[in-house]
């Protein structure tokens, strides 16, 4: 199951609501949703493939889909989140094949080694073949990111598989350098598999922000019977957003966790693409190669257009060139580039977001 719903507001200029991130081919020539879909065929034929994403994306979804027949497709009546796409897509699994295990994959992540990646989601369905564990791959992290929530790990408990202590949100740079050495510390990169009983067990069980306005139509639905298009758009309406990490996985007893040793981000923004990017005089360069560069190191540059863009005597900044927006900003401030997104909405400036 591939999350394909996001916004991607980070990656403004380039994403936009219409086109968003996972959609850009932002390293070479391929979209990131493009290279998920290719990297999940190591694990299941396109007709055991399932994209959950947002009505709104539909067409742009679906554009993306062409030359991958067999591809299931659910458009989310309202975003709400991983939370609600995940126990719907677990619903309508079930349904199908109360024996499968499911895995969850953001389609937005930028995982260059697919057969490593694949032998680690084999180690998860190994532990997760239960049907009793819900087991995430985490990544054995390179340096001490603040960017990223983490899994502190427990014993091991099945398999390759470990007991998830705790899941820890962005720590300080003196705490990630502690879980660095510790060696007892992954990445969350938001990858999951279990059964889809079991995630909609777990749900009903612990979320009800979740499911109380939409439990009943996901047990309808998992037991193979039919809720009308409306109705069942109106329960999505009512779920408040929220993720499935929050609602269920730090609240459950059942979170495991196997180490994902293969190279990975989740390309959270613009800074992130720093170490993918050609290399030219010290800084990261994307697109249309800079016409000059005079004492200017340690900048991401990311142009698609034909203009042509020289830095002089400028460190440590973004900058991205599209056909209509220039963005400019400190690199340690990239993660706020969301703010400008808020910004365009609230003047109205549809055109540019």
């Amino acid at each position: 199951m591939i999350l394909a719903g996001g916004a991607g507001t980070r990656f403004w200029p380039a994403s936009r609501s219409a086109r968003p991130k996972h959609f850009i081919p932002l390293l070479g020539g391929t979209s990131l949703f493009e290279a998920t879909l290719r990297r999940v065929r190591e694990l299941a034929p396109p007709e055991r493939t399932w994209v959950v994403s947002a009505s709104g994306l539909a067409q742009a979804t679906r554009r993306a889909l062409r030359g991958h027949a067999g591809v299931r497709l659910l458009l989310e009546p309202e975003a709400r989140d991983t939370a609600a796409a995940i126990a719907w897509a677990a619903a309508r699994i079930e349904a199908e094949d109360p024996e499968a295990l499911m895995g969850v994959f953001p389609a937005d992540h930028h995982i260059p080694a697919p057969r490593a990646f694949a032998r680690s989601v084999r180690a998860a369905a190994r532990a997760a073949s239960d049907g009793e564990g819900l087991v995430l791959v985490g990544i054995e992290p390179t340096r001490p990111d603040t960017a990223y929530g983490y899994l502190w790990l427990g014993d091991r408990v099945r398999g390759a598989a470990h007991a998830v202590r705790r899941f820890v949100e962005k720590p300080s740079a003196s705490r990630a350098k502690r879980f660095l050495r510790d060696g007892q510390y992954l990445w969350n990169a938001g990858m999951l598999v279990a059964s889809p009983r079991r995630v909609l067990a777990e749900a009903e069980a612990l979320a009800p922000e979740l499911w109380k306005p939409l439990g009943p139509s996901l047990a309808r639905i998992a037991g193979g019977g039919r809720v009308a298009a409306g109705a069942f758009a109106r329960a999505y309406r009512r779920v408040r957003p929220v993720s499935f990490d929050y609602a269920v996985l730090e609240r459950t007893s059942r979170a495991l966790a196997v180490r994902g040793r293969f190279r990975w981000s989740d390309l959270g923004s613009w800074n992130a693409l720093e170490e993918h990017l050609e290399r030219r005089g010290g800084n990261a360069v994307g697109g249309t190669p800079p016409a000059a560069l005079i004492e200017a190191s340690g900048n991401v540059i990311w142009n698609t257009t034909d203009k042509a863009v020289a830095l002089l005597g400028v460190r440590d900044l973004v900058i991205v060139e599209t056909q209509d927006a220039l963005l400019i900003c400190p690199k340690d401030r990239a993660q706020e580039v969301r703010q400008v997104v808020g910004q365009l909405a609230r003047e109205r400036r549809q055109k540019l977001i």
